[in-house]
């Protein structure tokens, strides 16, 4: 059942793995569990060794005690409205935007009442702004209300186009730039989208089909009934994530939940899947 759940799932096909490593991070440390096995369509197929086994250690209790192997899709659920549909294969290609309609569509008939997509940012966006910034986390939110209040602060994401106004959209495009200063809140948010969101693997599709109009810093903005709140979590990173960044992403990925649940936010545990990227990157 996902009525009313929060939906988390991550930008498969991005930068470094950045955005299935992070959920991997959300289901041990909320103690999820696997409920299903989701096949799609577009999703290559694969079987693996558990992913919540190290070689040759004990499994992690996140399997649903019948078999040890990981699969492309499989869906995870607590005692909590929290679900994690957590993906490990790449789409089939040139079939990204079906892989993002059909969970939009399947979110939809199941009464989600929000989506949590985290993934990666091509950091070559960056612009001025982005490098005094003290954090490499962004965001975009579609008809969901503002971050967590504890995330008030120096190192809170900052909106995927904060820099827009005073950057403009295209470096030498005085048109470019004059329309981004007269650009909504809103408007920024959709320009960030289209023009900075690089390198986020099925993020941006996600995020365009979103029902409502991008909302930027400022708006607070709801879940509609016929809308499906979207909130994306992103993290600027090359090929090379720095698990430093990954860990701060999955860092406000629990606070936003723990604000859901009116809960205090869980410490952050360690996946396997952690330990194997950090033995690739040696």
């Amino acid at each position: 059942d996902l009525s009313g759940h929060t939906l988390i799932v991550p930008g498969i096909g991005g930068l470094g793995h950045v955005g299935e490593l992070c959920v991997d991070s959300l289901v041990s440390t909320l103690g999820l569990r696997r409920v299903a096995i989701v096949h799609s369509g577009y999703l290559l197929p694969v079987a693996m060794s558990s992913a919540w086994e190290m070689p040759g250690g004990a499994e992690k209790a996140r399997g649903d005690g019948e078999s040890s192997l990981t699969t492309a899709a499989e869906l995870y659920q607590g005692s909590s409205r929290i679900s994690v549909l957590q993906m490990r294969s790449e789409v089939a290609p040139g079939r990204r935007w079906c892989m993002a309609r059909e969970i939009m569509s399947w979110a939809r008939a199941a009464g989600v009442a929000e989506l949590l997509i985290v993934a990666s940012c091509s950091q070559h966006v960056k612009v001025d702004a982005d490098f005094d910034a003290a954090t490499e986390l962004r965001y975009v939110r579609c008809g969901v209300g503002k971050l967590p209040s504890a995330l008030d602060g120096q190192d809170a994401p900052l909106p995927l186009g904060h820099a827009l106004q005073a950057e403009g959209i295209a470096e030498g495009d005085q048109a470019a730039t004059e329309g981004a200063q007269a650009a909504t809140e809103g408007d920024q948010a959709a320009i960030a989208i289209e023009n900075l969101l690089r390198g986020s693997g099925l993020a941006r599709p996600l995020l365009q089909m979103a029902d409502a109009p991008p909302i930027a810093e400022g708006q607070s903005g709801q879940s509609s009934q016929s809308g499906l709140g979207v909130l994306c979590l992103l993290a600027l990173t090359g090929d090379q994530p720095d698990r430093r960044v990954i860990e701060q992403l999955a860092l406000v990925a629990l606070a936003c939940i723990a604000e859901q649940l009116g809960q205090p936010a869980l410490a952050l545990r360690v996946p396997p899947s952690w330990q194997f990227q950090a033995a690739e990157a040696a």
